[in-house]
């Protein structure tokens, strides 16, 4: 599990040193050039609900492939990474605008990663034992372990969303 953990966070660093190259790949620059014609491009709001938007399908994705999918799970999850970093990639190359409103921008739309967080502290915050002297010590491993991975995705998404 160790493995397949470094070895997503090494995947998702070429990625990221490599996101120029993706931005220039043919098939972006044809969505982005679609996209600038639309009001999208400028009204950070309208953006930035979009990039919510599409951040909650990313993350419903990753939900079903996770549990409905359970022998394509880990490679379906592996495919998920360059998925999310496309997207987000799309979203900053269409931005016309100016960059204080870009930053608004990334902030509504990647706010969908706080409201998680905050549901995953609340889940934690009421659930109960199951059973007189149940322990919540593996609950609590997994708030953790969901805290750093929804804090690193939305990390993530602010460095693709925000770079130059």
């Amino acid at each position: 599990m160790t493995v397949l953990l470094l070895a997503g966070i090494v995947f998702t660093l070429i990625l990221l040193t490599k996101q120029r190259d993706i931005a220039s790949v043919g098939i972006v620059r044809n969505i982005t050039h679609k996209l600038k014609i639309r009001s999208l491009s400028t009204n950070y709001w309208q953006t930035g609900i979009m990039l919510f938007a599409a951040n909650t399908a990313l993350f419903a994705l990753a939900f079903v492939i996770l549990f409905f999918l359970p022998y394509g799970a880990i490679a379906g999850l592996m495919m998920c990474i360059p998925l999310s970093l496309f997207t987000w990639v799309i979203f900053s190359e269409v931005w016309r605008g100016s960059r204080k409103d870009k930053v608004k921008m990334a902030f509504v739309g990647n706010s969908f990663f706080l409201f998680f967080l905050g549901w995953i502290f609340w889940y934690y915050a009421t659930l109960e034992p199951a059973y007189l002297g149940d322990d919540l010590f593996m609950a609590w491993i997994g708030v953790i372990i969901a805290s750093i991975f929804t804090i690193g995705a939305m990390s993530v998404s602010m460095f693709v969303m925000l770079r130059k």
